[in-house]
């Protein structure tokens, strides 16, 4: 029976355990996420703190994650961060809006035209 808070998603993306203000740094795989969590798989059985940020290459985000269940070379993690979401987490997104912004103007100003147009026929 599933616990979860949100759904995970399978994946298998590289990411990096850091700690000790970035000094230390172990390589991982991300094998599912989810918004509050994720599941990593280590090298082998590593002695890691309770708490680290993790960096998930791919999509050039950091979470702050707390351990909440550990095997040999599997740890499952829940994000302290999950609320906080930011553009950050999604460069394209300023842009993005930009051009939905634009296409709406755009499309304002059509129905403008031919709710004008349509007045001078009628």
């Amino acid at each position: 029976m599933e616990h979860r808070s949100s759904p995970r998603t399978k994946t298998v993306l590289k990411a990096e355990i850091r700690y000790n203000d970035g000094l230390m740094r172990v390589p991982c795989l991300l094998r599912d996420i989810s918004e509050t969590g994720a599941r990593l798989e280590l090298g082998g059985d590593i002695a890691l703190p309770d708490q680290f940020d993790l960096y998930i290459e791919k999509k050039h985000q950091t979470h702050h994650a707390v351990i909440k269940r550990r095997s040999s070379r599997d740890i499952g993690v829940e994000f302290e961060d999950a609320a906080a979401k930011s553009e950050a987490d999604d460069p394209g997104l300023p842009e993005r809006m930009d051009k939905l912004e634009a296409d709406v103007a755009e499309l304002k100003r059509a129905v403008a035209e031919i709710a004008e147009a349509v007045r001078r026929q009628v």
